[in-house]
C-alpha cells in the first residue's frame, strides 16, 4: 500500500484522501470472477488477509463517523442525524449507520483498542465488546485500572470466540477486586440481566400460505440454551431411524419434482436419510419438538392449556381417507391427524364417536376440561359480540344466570 501511495500525484491534501483513492484503484484491478481460478489454499490465505484488511478499514470508517457526528454537518445539511446523512449517501441502511456512529464514539475513549483495530490485530466486533466493557466500568475505577482491563481484554481477544470474550469482559474487574466481592457482583449482575431478559422476551409468527409458517423470537439465554439442546438432541443424525411423522416417511420411487427440486437422489428414501444442511435439519428438529410437546403439562388460563383439538371423522382416524381440521381452522393431512391424535395434549374430536359427559347439573360450578373443549369446538372462541379471542384465551362462564342463583354447569 505504501508503494501505491508513493506513486499517487501530490494533488491529495492529506494521506487519508490518497489512501481511499488507492484502495478504490486497487479494487478496480481485482476481477470478482477471478477467484474461481485460484488454488483453494491461496484463496483461504487471501480471504484471511481481506478480513484483516476489512477490520483496518472499519477502524477508519468508525473514526470518520465519529468526526462527522462531532462536526454538526448533518444538522447544517438538514438531515435528522449523522446516521441519516450517511445512510442517504450510500446503502440506505440507517440502522448500520447509527451503529457506526455509536461504535465510533465508544472507541474514542479506548484509543488502544482503536489502534489495535486499525492495525488489523482484532476484528470490529471484538473491538466493540472491549470498548463497551471499558466504558461500562464503575466510576471508582482509576485510569490505570481501566488501562489494565483494556490490555487484558486485548490479550484475550485472539484466544476466545465472541461469546466467551463477552463473558470475560463482564468479569474483567476480577483482577483488582477481592474474590468474595467478585462472586457477589457477578451473581447480582446475572440476576439483573435475567430479569431484563424475561421482560424483553418476544415471539411472533405468520402463516406463509404455502403450508409453512415463518417466525422469530427473543429468549433469555438459559431458555434458549434449553431449546437449542432439545432440538439438537432430536435432529442428531444417529436418531433418524426413529422418525414417525409424515414428513419423514419414504417417498415413492416415482415421485415427481416440484419447485425445481430433483428427486433422483431422494426418491425411495426417508426425508431424514437425505443430506440436509444444518439449518434445515435444525428446522425439521424444531418442527418435531413442537409436535411432541406435552400439552397436558403446560399452563393455560382458560383451562385448555396447550391442547390443540383435531376434528376428523371415524374413517379418517382409522384409514386416512381425507384431510382433517385443527381447532384453529388449519387443514392437515389424515396421516398428520392420526399422529397428533396419538400425542399428549392433542385431543381428537371424532364426529360420530362416543361423547364425553358434558352435563354436570348444579352440583359442580366450574366447567371441566371436556366441557371447555366442547365449547371451543362449538363457538371457536369468545362469544361476546365483537370479541375475536380464540378458545385458549377465553373463559367458560354462566352468562345467562349466575351459578349462585341456580344455573347448571352445562353447555347449551
Amino acid at each position: 500500500m505504501s508503494a501505491v501511495l508513493a506513486s499517487l500525484p501530490d494533488q491529495f491534501p492529506d494521506p487519508l484522501s490518497g489512501g481511499v483513492t488507492a484502495i478504490e484503484n486497487a479494487l478496480d484491478t481485482m476481477p470478482v470472477g477471478g477467484w474461481a481460478g485460484l488454488e483453494a489454499g491461496l484463496v483461504r490465505e487471501l480471504a484471511t488477509r481481506m478480513m484483516r484488511a476489512e477490520a483496518r478499514l472499519k477502524a477508519h470508517q468508525l473514526a470518520a463517523a465519529r468526526v462527522l457526528e462531532a462536526s454538526g454537518l448533518a444538522k447544517e445539511s438538514g438531515a435528522t442525524s449523522t446516521a441519516a446523512l450517511l445512510a442517504s449517501a450510500f446503502g440506505g441502511d440507517r440502522r448500520e449507520a447509527e451503529s457506526m456512529v455509536h461504535r465510533g464514539k465508544a472507541l474514542e475513549t479506548t484509543p488502544t483498542t482503536e489502534e489495535a483495530l486499525a492495525d488489523g490485530q482484532i476484528g470490529a466486533k471484538q473491538a466493540g465488546i472491549i470498548a463497551d466493557a471499558v466504558n461500562d466500568l464503575p466510576d471508582d475505577v482509576t485510569p490505570a485500572q481501566k488501562q489494565a482491563c483494556e490490555k487484558a481484554l486485548l490479550d484475550d481477544a485472539p484466544k476466545y470466540n465472541l461469546k466467551d470474550l463477552r463473558s470475560r469482559s463482564r468479569r474483567i474487574t476480577d483482577q483488582f477486586k477481592p474474590a468474595p466481592e467478585v462472586d457477589q457482583d457477578e451473581n447480582t449482575n446475572l440476576e439483573d440481566e435475567e430479569k431484563k431478559a424475561w421482560r424483553r422476551s418476544e415471539f411472533w409468527m405468520n402463516a406463509n400460505g404455502d403450508g409453512t409458517t415463518s417466525g422469530g423470537f427473543r429468549l433469555p439465554d438459559a431458555q434458549a440454551e434449553m431449546l437449542d439442546a432439545a432440538i439438537k438432541a432430536i435432529c442428531a443424525p444417529k436418531r433418524d431411524h426413529l422418525r414417525d411423522h409424515p414428513g419423514a416417511k419414504t417417498e415413492p420411487a416415482d415421485a415427481k419434482a416440484t419447485d425445481g427440486e430433483k428427486t433422483s437422489d431422494t426418491a425411495g428414501h426417508a426425508f431424514y436419510d437425505r443430506e440436509l444442511d444444518w439449518r434445515t435439519r435444525m428446522g425439521v428438529g424444531f418442527a418435531e419438538l413442537c409436535s411432541r410437546l406435552p400439552g397436558h403439562l403446560l399452563p393455560g388460563r382458560s383451562g385448555l392449556g396447550a391442547t390443540l383439538m383435531v376434528r376428523l371423522d371415524y374413517d379418517t382416524l382409522l384409514h386416512g381417507v381425507k384431510a382433517a381440521t385443527l381447532s384453529t381452522g388449519t387443514r392437515i393431512s389424515a396421516s398428520q391427524a392420526r399422529l397428533m391424535a396419538c400425542n399428549l395434549g392433542l385431543i381428537p374430536q371424532v364426529f360420530g364417536g362416543k361423547s364425553l359427559p358434558l352435563d354436570h347439573g348444579h352440583e359442580q360450578r366450574l366447567f371441566t376440561k371436556a366441557q371447555k373443549q366442547a365449547l371451543a369446538a362449538r363457538d371457536h372462541g369468545c362469544t361476546f359480540p365483537g370479541c375475536d379471542r380464540p378458545p385458549e384465551q377465553s373463559e367458560a362462564h354462566h352468562y345467562r344466570m349466575p351459578w349462585s342463583k341456580g344455573s347448571t354447569t352445562k353447555p347449551r
